[in-house]
Formats: structure tokens, C-alpha cells, sequence
């Protein structure tokens, strides 16, 4: 029997990718001749996970026949684009009353290994944490969130591109978008979010901040390779990520 029957994951594949200078959605353009979420839904899918919901929107039938027949994945669907938080909110159905953990992923990031995200549910069990946030120091941090830690060397703060001061722009650990959640630490600081800054969307990566404030354990956990982390906005991403692919032989 699988040892993750307690987790389910929640990929967020609704973003139009406009740069990507096709009418094919971001996440079905092909890395190393798979489409990256058929990667990403492969990588969970040799998990065993209790289940997985995959936010669409955009093209989201051509998402869903690529991805349709495995029976613990879902679909929801995020009408307007409102947000990483909003995305997960179309999602809470699904757990509103699970009791586990919550894996939340980005759609455009294909070259995660299985044994990072195993790495990142056990260190949940082992500290506890309602919420545990996934980092990288990639060569170029241009607009990822920031990672700010405590002279403790604890998280603080992630603070989004858009919202960084001059200081935190120079902060070379950023948000790879990946995080694990205690479901019932997840339902209420969801319901806490708000729209209140520079790009006037609901962040997921408010609900770490919730948790804090809240006296939650919350954790941030630095990638052994950064590759992992990279995602694509454009064509010529794609061709550096596909590049890294056959590098790692994934």
C-alpha cells in the first residue's frame, strides 16, 4: 500500500502563457517530446497520491483530454484569473475535509524529481509544519519572489517580485512555487487572504504568511540542485529548459 494515501496534490495549470507566441496553452508545450504537465502528472501519478486536481482554464479541454483517464486525477476550473490563492481556493472542494497534506505545484515546472517532493512530504511529518515552502538560487532571479529569512535563518516573509523593495531584489534565494500544506491549516488561512497589493491578486504565498501570524510551524526548504525549480515564459525558456531535460535525463 502506498505511504502517501495521506497526501493529494493540487497543480495549477491555468495560465495563459501570452509570450509563449502560440495558441497551444503554456503547460502542453512539449519538453523532451512530453508535454510538461503530462510530465508533471507522471511524476505524481508513480506516487500513488490519494488524488490530484488539476486547475485549468485557459484551452482546458486540450489540457484535460492529455491528461483524462487516470482516476485519481480531477479538474476544476479557474474562470477568472485571480491568482496562485484563488487557484487553490477552486480546488477546495476537494479538501475541505481531507486530512493530510496538500501538495501545491506549478504547471510549468517539469523537471521536479520524485524524490524531491518525497524529500519535502517527509520533512512535513518530521517538523510538523502547516506550511513548508520550496526554494532555489538560480542564476537569474528576475521575477520570482523572494525568500526572506531571519538572522535565525527561519523564514520571515516571501515577498512577491512586484512587491519587493530595493533591498529584497538583491535576495538571491527565491520561491520556486512549490509548497506542501497541512490541509486543515490550509482551509481557514485561505479564508484570510486579501488582494492588497501591487498586482491585485490573491497569493498562495499569503497563506505562509497567515501561518506565521498565527504561531504555526512554517518552513522553507532550499532545492540541492536549482535546476528543478526553473519553469519557462517564453520560447527561448523552453529551449534552455528542454536543454537542462536531456542534461539531467529525465
Amino acid at each position: 500500500m502506498s505511504k502517501y494515501t495521506d497526501v493529494m496534490a493540487i497543480v495549477l495549470a491555468a495560465g495563459l502563457g501570452k509570450r509563449m507566441k502560440s495558441d497551444l496553452p503554456k503547460v502542453l508545450h512539449p519538453v523532451g517530446g512530453k508535454p510538461v504537465i503530462r510530465i508533471i502528472a507522471d511524476t505524481l501519478k508513480s506516487m500513488n497520491l490519494a488524488k490530484t486536481v488539476f486547475v485549468v482554464g485557459y484551452a482546458r479541454e486540450l489540457v484535460k483530454s492529455e491528461l483524462n483517464g487516470e482516476p485519481s486525477f480531477s479538474f476544476v476550473v479557474q474562470e477568472e484569473q485571480r491568482g496562485t490563492g484563488h487557484a487553490v481556493m477552486m480546488a477546495e472542494e476537494s479538501y475541505r475535509d481531507f486530512h493530510g497534506s496538500i501538495l501545491v505545484l506549478a504547471g510549468d515546472v517539469p523537471l521536479l524529481r520524485r524524490e524531491t517532493l518525497e524529500k519535502l512530504i517527509a520533512r512535513q511529518r518530521e517538523t510538523k509544519a502547516a506550511g513548508i515552502v520550496v526554494s532555489f538560487a538560480p542564476p537569474n532571479t528576475e521575477k520570482y519572489g523572494r525568500i526572506v529569512r531571519g538572522k535565525d535563518g527561519k523564514i520571515k516573509a516571501i515577498v512577491e517580485f512586484a512587491d519587493c523593495n530595493i533591498e529584497q531584489i538583491g535576495i538571491p534565494e527565491v520561491n520556486t512555487g512549490l509548497y506542501v500544506f497541512d490541509a486543515q491549516a490550509l482551509v481557514p488561512a485561505l479564508q484570510k487572504l486579501d488582494s492588497n497589493n501591487a498586482q491585485g491578486e490573491l497569493y498562495i504565498t499569503d497563506v505562509m504568511r497567515i501561518l506565521m501570524q498565527d504561531g504555526r510551524v512554517t518552513e522553507c526548504m532550499l532545492l540541492d540542485d536549482y535546476r528543478e525549480g526553473l519553469g519557462f515564459n517564453d520560447p527561448n525558456e523552453l529551449k534552455q529548459l528542454e536543454a537542462i531535460f536531456f542534461e539531467l535525463k529525465r
